[in-house]
């Protein structure tokens, strides 16, 4: 153990003098001296810092730190260090450790960066979170589930007992891979939630169920609600040479989709056949480009299957029955009449359904003709590109071809509004001309067009980006789409 003069002469650089010679000072003196010693050790001993873990290091535990905004993390010989940000990474990224991670909210919240992990665990799940959680991606990040104790299940790439959210907010990517179970076992899941799981930002999210010897792993099986927002996902059901094909998507609660693509697929089973998505609640698709293909068995997997089918907005939808016996939209056992669905589509909605058979039915709703921009010249000859009669700079707008058009913009509170009436449009700002308004005091930016409008946080635009990356938010209709870059 350190003395107190030692201990004095590390924190403040010399020793506790009275003047020019050695001699102590009276215990008095000592006393608040030690005491201001103590109190200055208490300060220094305690602040929160932004580390990056190495999952090579050893296992990694994150729980929820004492404080709002911070976290408690433990690895090896460190137990329960207070951080913010907390970040977890490989140090060689193409080499995979079979280390894990688990996250522990509790009754809080917990969020953590992926930065190019790469994990394949040697049994057990890759990923293990309870609560509410949340997993901002950056890079390429790889978790695969190993195998169970026993040697006979596959264990999940992602395993929740709460509520978790996976986000783009750094425009990275997940590839979660359940474990395969031996003969007679059951394969492990891609990404398995206990409550609700939401998928959300520019994330491209890859989901693929381990091979089952009895029961295949689904890419994406809930207990609770799937939401999916925005990004790419590719979900995958594992194959079962003698059982069943597990489901690209499977959720006891409902599966809904808004927006951007979707890709799911049952695997094969020798029994039956995966479905591409299986709910016991509710399928509601209202937007973006989605596929669902059921998987090939004895007895062949839908492409949909729930007890209610919702069909709604500028959807792309394309599903197909497994053979041989599948149903490419089965709402309670039935095949969905595509007639009984039109009125609610949007402009430039699309549902194809195929059967096991291999026929084909469509419906689609046109898209409204574009309106042009009012010529400026007499004789009536083609119009030209107009700007801004009062621009705000570093902001444009680009219609369907990518020329300048007008634009109107208002300011009510700490928001902008940019106003087109164009069914498809793109507003373009410099990241220096959105810190520009944010120092103005402008805190979310809306974008209106015809049939759709988008307001984004200032703030959450400018931590995607250099100062010389641009924005760019483009309306099709009643989609939208957000770049970076």
């Amino acid at each position: 153990m350190l003395s107190y003069r030692k201990l004095a002469m590390r924190v403040l650089g010399r020793p506790l003098h009275t003047g020019g010679n050695d001699s102590p000072r009276p215990a008095s003196q000592r006393a608040a001296a030690f005491i201001l010693t103590a109190a200055m050790l208490t300060t220094l001993a305690a602040p929160a810092f932004a580390d990056t873990w190495c999952i090579e290091n050893g296992n990694i535990t994150v729980k929820a730190g004492d404080t709002e905004g911070t976290n408690k993390v433990s690895q090896g010989s460190i137990i329960d260090r207070e951080d913010t940000n907390t970040i977890i990474t490989n140090s060689d990224k193409d080499t995979a450790s079979s280390n894990t991670v688990t996250i522990d909210a509790g009754n809080d919240k917990v969020e953590v960066t992926l930065d190019n992990v790469n994990i394949k665990a040697g049994s057990g799940s890759a990923l293990t979170s309870k609560g509410d959680v949340t997993l901002t991606l950056k890079g390429d990040n790889h978790l695969t589930g190993g195998i169970s104790d026993t040697g006979n299940y596959g264990r999940n790439g992602i395993a929740s007992t709460g509520s978790l959210t996976i986000t783009g907010g750094e425009n990275g990517s997940l590839t979660a891979q359940g474990g395969s179970g031996a003969d007679g076992g059951h394969g492990g899941h891609g990404i398995y939630s206990n409550g609700s799981l939401t998928i959300s930002g520019g994330s491209t999210v890859t989901a693929n169920g381990g091979n089952g010897g009895n029961v295949s792993g689904d890419g994406i099986s809930s207990n609770g609600s799937v939401t999916i927002s925005g990004g790419t996902v590719k979900a995958a059901g594992g194959d079962s040479k003698d059982g069943y094909g597990g489901d690209g998507i499977r959720s006891d609660g409902g599966v809904t989709i808004s927006g951007n693509t979707v890709n799911a697929a049952g695997g094969s089973g020798g029994k039956v056949g995966g479905y591409g998505i299986c709910s016991f609640d509710r399928v509601a698709i209202s937007g973006g480009t989605v596929t669902a293909n059921g998987g090939d068995g004895s007895s062949g997997g839908d492409g949909i299957r729930s007890g209610d089918i919702d069909l709604s907005g500028s959807l792309e939808l394309t599903a197909k029955a497994g053979s041989p016996n599948g149903k490419a939209l089965s709402q309670r056992g039935n095949e969905l009449d595509l007639d009984d669905i039109k009125d609610k589509l949007g402009p430039g909605a699309k549902v194809t359904a195929t059967d096991a058979n291999g026929e084909t039915k469509q419906v689609s709703i046109p898209r409204p003709v574009e309106p042009e921009e009012p010529s400026s010249s007499s004789d009536g000859g083609s119009a030209t590109p107009s700007t801004p009669a009062s621009p705000l700079p570093g902001l444009t707008v680009t219609d369907k071809s990518g020329a300048v058009i007008s634009y109107t913009s208002t300011q009510s509170g700490n928001t902008l509004t940019v106003c087109v009436g164009r069914f498809t449009a793109s507003l373009r700002a410099s990241l220096s001309a959105l810190r520009q308004l944010r120092a103005e005091g402008i805190e979310t930016i809306t974008f209106q067009t015809i049939l759709c409008s988008t307001t984004l946080s200032v703030d959450e635009l400018l931590a995607m980006g250099g100062e010389d990356a641009e924005a760019v938010l483009t309306h099709r209709l009643t989609d939208s789409s957000l770049t970076v870059g």
